[in-house]
């Protein structure tokens, strides 16, 4: 009865407030009528495949984007032995964008995340491409505040 009560609460609630997910409607103002890697590899396909998902094809406002996206792990400190003990990944990623092929605007987005080394070098891996995909996530969400501003 208690979960009953509380779902139709929360239902309420939640309905009520006019809660919309942050990118739910795609009725962004933009059309990516380009996009250019500058650098052959994976991150700039990944981003470029990301950031297409928000164009809006009904909109007027053409902007040509040129990608470069970079990955650097450093190694923060080590331990005893002298094996890395803390690392820190850094994507930054620039961008050209030509709005309307007119007038060129460069910026760039960057995001850092400090973790603990793993002696199971697999495992390291593995969570290496989780926080990476985390990273480019952040940045997407920056570049697409940033591209509905212009």
């Amino acid at each position: 009865m208690k979960k009953i009560f509380l779902a139709i609460t929360l239902f309420i609630f939640l309905s009520g407030c006019g809660y919309t997910p942050i990118y739910s409607n795609k009725n962004f103002d933009f059309n990516f009528s380009n996009i250019i890697y500058t650098e052959n590899n994976q991150l700039g396909a990944k981003v470029g495949k990301k950031l297409r998902a928000f164009s809006n094809k009904n909109s007027q406002k053409l902007l040509d984007i040129e990608i470069e996206v970079r990955k650097k792990i450093n190694t923060l400190t080590k331990d005893v032995k002298g094996n890395p003990s803390r690392h820190e990944m850094n994507i930054q990623i620039d961008l050209v964008v030509t709005l309307n092929r007119n007038e060129s605007i460069r910026q760039s987005f960057g995001e850092r995340f400090n973790y603990k080394s793993n002696t199971n070098r697999f495992e390291l891996k593995q969570y290496e491409k989780e926080v990476e995909n985390l990273l480019i996530e952040k940045n997407i969400e920056k570049i697409i505040g940033y591209l509905s501003r212009l």
